[in-house]
């Protein structure tokens, strides 16, 4: 169940956000201490920022890679990573 949630709260995010990483930061803030507050504390999600700014690539996917791998080990990065990129490339 928590990887469908990790998909669909990614998903939506990716699909009602536009102007890349930064745009979603509120949205993802805002999902995931709604529905995870009590596992995600606002320290982590400072961490995470922090990790998605020094790894390479797109800060959305790497903060979907991170909070998804934290919620549901490798199998929820992948839904997570897959919910944020799959409205782009479908758009495009």
């Amino acid at each position: 169940m928590i990887y469908l949630e990790l998909f669909w709260t990614f998903f939506t995010i990716g699909a009602f956000t536009f102007g890349g990483g930064y745009a979603m930061l509120p949205l993802i803030q805002e999902q995931v201490a709604m529905r995870w507050g009590d596992v995600i504390t606002s320290q982590a999600m400072i961490d995470f920022i922090a990790v998605s700014e020094s790894t390479p690539g797109p800060f959305a996917v790497n903060m979907a890679t991170y909070i998804g791998s934290q919620m549901g080990g490798v199998l929820g990065s992948i839904c997570a990573t897959l919910g944020v990129v799959l409205p782009s490339f479908v758009i495009i």
